[in-house]
Order: structure tokens, then sequence, then C-alpha cells
């Protein structure tokens, strides 16, 4: 069994982290929506393939142009990671719950080469390989 690589680009109008969470409930469901079907358009897009059993799930965050590094901690990318990994749920993973997602890691990559937008890399590892 090999690893599934995904990459989301998110907007920044989609982007929030858990410091600076929307402040209307019915307007962060409305991006968990959007976010939750973004990751499921691109899972189509790069051909994810089904994953079943249980898997480590490891982000790595890229932050926009002109973000200090010593700033963005890549954990609190958690509410918008958790959309996409739901966005993938049944299609692609059975589901997310403990069982499943034995552990998650979140990592900084590089900056991106532009401003506004966030990367997001999904790397998804079947138990048994590590």
């Amino acid at each position: 069994m090999t690893s599934h690589t995904i990459t989301v680009v998110v907007p920044k109008q989609l982007w929030f982290s858990s410091n600076r969470m929307p402040r209307v409930h019915a307007h962060r469901q409305n991006i968990v929506r959007d976010l939750q079907q973004l990751a499921a358009e691109q899972a189509m897009i790069q051909r994810l393939k089904p994953l079943t059993g249980p898997y480590y799930a490891d982000w790595v965050i890229r932050y926009p142009k002109g973000v200090r590094t010593d700033k963005g901690d890549p954990a609190n990318a958690h509410p918008v990671c958790k959309a996409l990994l739901d966005g993938l749920v049944p299609r692609w993973l059975q589901d997310d719950g403990p069982l499943h997602v034995v552990r998650e890691s979140y990592a900084r990559g590089p900056n991106l080469n532009r401003p506004s937008d966030h990367e997001i890399q999904l790397t998804l590892t079947p138990k048994e390989v590590q």
C-alpha cells in the first residue's frame, strides 16, 4: 500500500484559523461547506484513490508570500484541514474518526511566491506502511 497525496489551494476568502475564527456561525458553516466541496473537487481532479483501513494524515501548510516565517503556526490551520478532510468522506475515506485517522501531524512548508492564497498538502499513509 502506498501513500496518497492531494494539494489544495485555499483562497483568502476561505481561510480561517484556530486564532481567527469567523464570528458568525452561519458564515463559518458556509466556509466549511465550500472547503469540503473544494477538497472533493481537487480529489477528483488529482485522481485521489480511495483509502481503506487506518491511516496517518500529514498536513503541510504553505502560507502566502510575505507572511513572516516566525508566524503562522501550522497547527492553527486545523479548522481548515478538518473541513478538507471531511470533504473526502465517504468517497475517498471511509471515515475520519479515531479508528480511521490514527494520527495527524502539521508542518509548515515554505511560503508561496504569491500573495493571498494558502496551499495545503495532505498525505494519507496507511498505518501498515510506517
